[in-house]
């Protein structure tokens, strides 16, 4: 699959006065914005787990396509997007 969107690490934080901040892109590499984007640490936090939401549903769909030849490797992603969604939710 291609990435369209910028590479990470995303990542997010809330200052003293309860704003918060977004990185999106390490700086100097590609793309990078830093600033106020969000409203809330709920979309922070969804917006930074976008790109391994995105990668482990995409394994997952992959591996479930697979079938039940690939049952092990179909619930270590399982395992995964659950461990992803959690961060994302939290």
């Amino acid at each position: 699959m291609e990435t369209k969107h910028t590479p990470g690490p995303w990542n997010y934080g809330v200052r003293k006065d309860g704003s918060i901040w977004l990185s999106l892109g390490a700086p100097g590499v590609g793309p990078h914005y830093q600033g106020d984007l969000v409203a809330t640490e709920s979309d922070a936090k969804l917006i930074v787990a976008a790109p391994q939401l995105l990668e482990s549903l995409s394994n997952l769909v992959g591996l479930a396509k697979l079938g039940a030849a690939r049952l092990d490797k179909y619930h270590a992603a399982l395992a995964d997007a659950e461990a992803v969604i959690a961060k994302a939710t939290a």
